[in-house]
């Protein structure tokens, strides 16, 4: 079975939240702001989440897998459990998903890591925290163009959900709680959001702290 250490207010174990839900599949969450964390440091020496690790075949004298890389335990789940397919099945689209994915841990993830460590009561760091919110406008403006470009669309890539999707939604989940205000120009992916937010999968995803973070 799928064990899925978790923070119940992390956006990182929120996507692979969604994506268990998704592939509708065994698993158990084990939520580190309940539990001690002294299992999580043990096993991922940077004491993030998420952690996945994978009771592989005892019967065979298998270790389990420990896997400590948000983009790793979902392509991992993705392809361990194929339905539905969330990476398409063609090399050169996998590899452009992979390159978007890419630079959307440069460019937009990375700041959502330096936020959620962030204390916005804490006055001295005001000025870092305002600079990272501006990098993640700009990558949240980036996205947005998709739904510009093309009015039609109802997914990031392509005509099916894919991991793109799940990595996204949870940070447009919180903008409320990180005090950004969605641009007009945003309206299209807004709505994206919204017609997502509805499905049974993202709402069976959300722990009770993540469904207050949005009015």
């Amino acid at each position: 079975m799928i064990h899925l250490y978790s923070d119940s207010r992390c956006p990182f174990s929120h996507r692979v939240r969604i994506i268990l839900h998704i592939k509708d599949m065994d698993f158990k969450i084990i939520d580190i702001t309940i539990n001690s964390r002294q299992d999580l440091m043990t096993l991922n020496p940077y004491n993030q989440t998420p952690v996945l690790v994978d009771d592989i075949d005892k019967n065979n004298k298998k270790k389990d897998l420990i896997l400590i890389d948000t983009g790793i335990i979902c392509e991992y789940i993705d392809e361990r459990f194929p339905h539905p397919q969330l990476m398409p099945i063609e090399p050169a689209e996998k590899a452009r998903l992979r390159m978007l994915m890419h630079h959307l841990d440069k460019e937009l993830f990375s700041y959502l890591r330096a936020v959620e460590g962030m204390n916005p009561k804490d006055t001295k760091l005001k000025k870092d925290l305002d600079k990272t919110k501006k990098h993640i406008v700009a990558g949240l403006d980036g996205i947005a163009q998709v739904f510009v470009a093309n009015k039609k669309a109802n997914y990031i890539f392509g005509n099916s959900f894919s991991l793109l999707d799940a990595a996204v939604l949870p940070l447009l989940w919180r903008l409320n709680h990180y005090e950004i205000e969605a641009k007009p120009s945003w309206s299209g992916m807004m709505k994206y959001a919204d017609r997502l937010f509805a499905k049974p999968e993202f709402i069976a995803s959300l722990t009770p702290a993540e469904r207050g973070m949005r009015k």
